[in-house]
């Protein structure tokens, strides 16, 4: 069956953004490409079981085609909606988690503001600042990020993702001993922090490429040598990365290129390896249902809820180890029962309307109504 595909435009946030959506049956996959001003600025598939999809004929195709298309759609007005729901309350970590949620799906002028908007209500949430840096270097200003950065870096000389991050920004600015020594620093604050350790190997390899700025660098023959005995390290770091034929194979794929010279392709097996490690898509599932539960009614809708639930639970299967998850996993389980204990509130108000002679019923909705408030006060503090 031959590929399929839907376009159209959405206004959101006094933009316009052109979404196209194309079937692919072959793959199983569905593909959709977020443009703005001609450029693609986010890409997201679904995947379809082979074996479910084989039975589908052209229009359920068609349909789920459709249906994919129209909640990517729904998804962009929605996070404007949300962004204007914030920008009329005073929290910062709102802005924050906004601002990323922005950033992950490359609408990094409006992550930026975002980020600012964090830091004016907030001048000591330190994470803006680090996020606010990843935003600048993601729009090519440079000089911007490293300010930002090292402003951070003053405020919190302990946060390891500062000095990395700054180091990426000295890195961008072809400034590579400068790079060297904020992942230097980053790595006396966590010996094992693998991102600062490739990091460092990629301002090495791009130094080998530059023809200037390499003042204080070691000749290009004792920087592979480094960059070797670096990727040693990494590996040893991390069980994973041998266990896990995903790691495995690009770290043999890696060290190879490094060894014949292919640059630019070690740096993009780099960038793959990294971006296994970041887990964005898990940020965004995180970050994002905070952000609707708070602001998009997410936390009255069950269906919504649900959909939450299956995805975190299979991210917390997959990741176990990711605290964050579980974290979050706690959250909605704990929405989940505030939604459950006020059904179960309005069921013993119902039976007493019902028959008001039924004490049990009425003993049991004033026990729940008005010893009911601590937990209610409980899941707004947890959450905020």
């Amino acid at each position: 069956m031959e590929a399929m595909g839907i376009n159209s435009n959405v206004h959101a946030g006094g933009k316009i953004f052109h979404i196209q959506t194309a079937a692919d049956p072959a793959r199983s996959m569905f593909q959709a490409e977020i443009f703005e001003k001609g450029r693609v600025i986010m890409v997201q598939k679904k995947n379809v079981d082979a074996s479910r999809m084989k039975d589908w004929d052209k229009d359920k195709i068609k349909d789920f085609l459709n249906e994919f298309h129209q909640e990517i759609a729904w998804e962009i007005e929605l996070l404007f909606f949300i962004r204007d729901k914030i920008k009329t309350i005073k929290h910062a970590v709102s802005h924050n988690k906004m601002g990323l949620i922005f950033l992950r799906k490359g609408m990094v002028e409006e992550a930026i503001v975002e980020f600012e908007n964090a830091i004016e209500k907030n001048p000591g949430l330190v994470e803006s600042y680090n996020n606010l840096g990843l935003a600048y270097m993601q729009s090519g200003d440079h000089t911007k990020a490293i300010e930002i950065l090292q402003k951070g870096c003053e405020m919190e000389p302990q946060f390891a993702d500062l000095k990395n991050n700054l180091g990426m920004a000295y890195s961008k600015a072809c400034m590579f001993t400068h790079a060297l020594s904020a992942y230097e620093a980053a790595l006396a604050i966590n010996p094992k922090y693998a991102e600062a350790h490739l990091n460092s190997v990629i301002t090495l390899l791009e130094s080998n490429m530059a023809k200037t700025n390499t003042e204080g660098l070691p000749p290009v023959a004792a920087r592979k040598a480094t960059i070797l005995h670096v990727l040693e390290k990494v590996i040893a770091s991390n069980p994973d990365f041998t266990n896990f034929r995903f790691y495995s194979f690009r770290f043999e794929k890696l060290i190879k290129q490094i060894e014949s010279g292919e640059t630019i392709q070690a740096i993009e097996t780099i960038n793959e390896i990294k971006d296994a490690i970041g887990k964005p898509n898990l940020d965004e599932i995180m970050h994002g249902f905070y952000l609707k539960f708070l602001f998009g009614g997410a936390g009255k809708n069950e269906s919504i809820l649900e959909q939450y639930r299956i995805k975190l639970e299979k991210a917390v299967e997959t990741n176990p180890n990711y605290a964050d998850l579980h974290n979050s996993l706690g959250l909605l389980f704990l929405i989940q029962c505030r939604n459950l204990f006020l059904k179960a509130m309005m069921q013993f108000k119902k039976a007493y309307e019902i028959n008001p002679s039924y004490k049990s019923a009425y003993k049991n909705f004033r026990l729940v109504h008005n010893d009911g408030r601590e937990f209610l006060n409980l899941l707004r503090a947890i959450i905020k």
